[in-house]
């Protein structure tokens, strides 16, 4: 993955997931207040459509989101890590986590949790 360039579908209003993420996808999405602000990346190893429901349900106020689908475990995990050093959301209380059945490294050169 080249790092310098996120190809992400968006943006789409938060009341619109339904329209325009399919179920059953790996995926990685961005959420935001405002639209001009990232403040929160996630990820779904399995079902990206549920996980950026359930991000919204939380109540943080987010108004737009963008994401993308992702052809592996790994490729989300990598292109979460990329977003979350680039934008350091404010509403992620910590690095992006490797899934207990692997044993990944952050693919950002440096970075402490790797």
């Amino acid at each position: 993955m080249r790092y310098e360039e996120v190809d992400m579908d968006g943006p789409f209003l938060t009341t619109d997931v339904h329209h325009n993420v399919e179920i059953g996808y790996i995926g990685v999405y961005v959420l935001s207040r405002d639209g001009q602000n990232v403040d929160y990346v996630g990820r779904s190893d399995s079902n990206v459509r549920a996980r950026l429901h359930k991000s919204i349900r939380e109540g943080r106020g987010y108004q737009v989101f963008w994401f993308s689908y992702e052809s592996s475990a790994r490729q989300a995990y990598r292109k979460e890590c990329y977003l979350w050093h680039k934008y350091n959301p404010p509403d992620n209380s910590a690095h992006p986590k490797v899934p207990d059945y692997a044993n990944w490294k952050c693919p950002i050169e440096g970075c402490p949790w790797d």
